[in-house]
């Protein structure tokens, strides 16, 4: 009888933690997964454009809806690797910069990152 109990509110204490950390059907901090589209390495000639598209997922791997950010880092001479046409949409272009080099970009949504490299030639 006491197992029984004890498996009973378990079951509780599960489903109730698990409601804690859903907010519409999502879940939450660190419970997702984040892709570039197009996933591999890039490769960008001086001012080429690319598109490219953030990917977010719950656990259940269903498309979510939250605030992500695009980031870019600079060439070891300082200067920016590139540009994006915006920081905070689903697609985005990224425009490479006028110098030679290589530095990643970074898709970060609720302190989850994904990163690719691209290399400037």
């Amino acid at each position: 009888m006491k197992k029984i109990l004890f498996l009973s509110l378990l079951f509780v204490c599960l489903v109730a933690c698990f409601g804690a950390c859903t907010k519409r059907g999502k879940l939450l901090n660190n419970t997702m997964t984040l892709q570039i589209e197009p996933a591999e390495d890039l490769t960008l000639h001086i001012g080429e454009p690319k598109e490219l598209t953030a990917i977010i997922r719950n656990i259940k791997m269903e498309n979510i809806d939250e605030p992500i950010k695009w980031s870019v880092s600079k060439l070891e001479s300082g200067e920016d690797l590139g540009t994006f046409s915006s920081t905070t949409s689903r697609k985005t272009i990224f425009t490479a910069g006028e110098n030679i080099g290589e530095g990643t970009i970074t898709l970060s949504c609720q302190g989850v990152t994904f990163s690719i490299n691209v290399t400037i030639s």
